[in-house]
């Protein structure tokens, strides 16, 4: 799994430790598609017919990887990534919505159990943001100013999710990185969709604050419109 979609998936069980990353096993990721779709680009599946407004353009990049490359009057200029987890190998997200007052053996995707599970991403964003915050500062110190988005409620796909993000800012007020997430949960499997502004990263980025800024208006619509969630395999007995 590409390195910024690991750290946000696994964030929340580090923030008592963010730095000890090499001696916290997490648990093994499970398939969450049938074997055809694993060996194809996430995004041919989850795309559909969803689209941007002329002069932009999305499309699944030309890899396995789950990245979508966004484009600017023909022009290549940034990536969304994608990852999925199912519940099973997410312990921090299985304990947030036992806390959140949603039964061990229930479907969290109920409707009667929306507002625990809202509370419960809730939760989640709160402790990514909690890792973050810890890591910026102790490579920063008090040169970035690191700023958080409330999160809110926005449709991804079929689902209801969370949008969230946060900023680092210079003294001189100009952004130094930038980030923002969607988070859903279908019952079975966690979908975290995440694009920024950083220098430092390699994928789910765009390369330009102005391109970025630009797109992101356009961003909730077109994860609105995703075919999620993915519906899972028929078993034949």
């Amino acid at each position: 799994m590409l390195h910024w979609l690991v750290i946000a998936a696994t964030a929340v069980a580090m923030v008592g430790s963010p730095f000890m990353a090499c001696a916290i096993a997490a648990e093994p990721a499970q398939p969450v598609l049938p074997a055809n779709l694993r060996t194809v680009n996430l995004w041919m599946r989850v795309l559909g017919t969803a689209k941007l407004p002329e002069p932009w353009r999305a499309a699944p990049c030309d890899t396995k990887a789950p990245l979508l490359c966004v484009y600017h009057q023909g022009t290549f200029v940034g990536t969304l990534e994608m990852g999925t987890y199912l519940v099973g190998s997410r312990a921090d997200l299985r304990k947030k919505l036992t806390e959140a007052g949603v039964p061990a053996k229930a479907n969290a995707a109920d409707p009667k159990y929306r507002s625990q599970l809202e509370k419960a991403l809730k939760a989640w964003v709160a402790d990514y943001y909690a890792f973050f915050k810890q890591d910026r500062e102790s490579v920063y110190g008090k040169q970035i100013t690191f700023t958080t988005q409330i999160p809110s409620r926005v449709p991804i796909g079929k689902l209801m999710g969370l949008r969230y993000g946060f900023a680092g800012v210079k003294q001189d007020s100009n952004i130094h990185e930038k980030r923002l997430g969607y988070v859903a949960f279908d019952g079975t499997t966690l979908y975290i969709i995440t694009t920024a502004f950083d220098t430092m990263s390699e994928t789910g980025k765009f390369k330009t604050l102005e391109d970025f800024q630009r797109f992101e208006p356009y961003l909730t619509k077109l994860v609105a419109g995703l075919q999620l969630p993915i519906a899972q395999p028929t078993v034949r007995r």
